[in-house]
């Protein structure tokens, strides 16, 4: 006899976005590249009034969100206002188009902070049934970061 002891939900989608990191030492990485990052997604939890745990949509808007981009930290960005971001570090200063920025509330744009922003966005969009959350972002085939959150 077999009984349902958990719930969960599975989802995975790339997405392109340029980036450059804040490091105390020389790295190919402080220069503006990018990659054709995968996004892997978990979440566990109870079926909502809809029958769902969480809706695939929110997540799909959320890499829309990061597609075809370019990913700073809001630590860097010295100045908004009339559709631009102008960010200064790594002696770079940068006029960016505010629409093709995503400035993330985290101090570097490691995959370690993208996972966790992204699954921090999901967090706000989960209702009460949602129990755990795990997204892990693939920077390059052989190398991801993830992050776990859970109520």
């Amino acid at each position: 006899m077999f009984r349902l002891v958990k719930r969960k939900i599975g989802w995975h989608k790339d997405f392109d976005s340029s980036h450059f990191l804040a490091l105390p030492y020389e790295s190919k990485c402080l220069k503006i590249h990018g990659h054709t990052y995968n996004v892997d997604v978990e979440i566990w939890g109870e079926l909502n009034e809809n029958g769902m745990i969480f809706d695939f949509n929110h997540l799909s808007t959320l890499v829309k969100l990061l597609d075809h981009r370019i990913l700073v930290s809001e630590n860097w960005v010295v100045e908004r206002g009339r559709g631009k971001i102008i960010v200064e570090k790594n002696g770079k200063r940068l006029e960016l188009p505010e629409d093709e920025v995503v400035v993330l509330n985290k101090p570097n744009v490691t995959a370690e902070c993208i996972a966790e922003w992204f699954a921090e966005r999901i967090a706000e969009k989960a209702k009460d049934n949602v129990k755990r959350i795990n997204v892990r972002i693939w920077e390059d085939p052989r190398s991801y970061a993830e992050v776990t959150l859970e109520r």
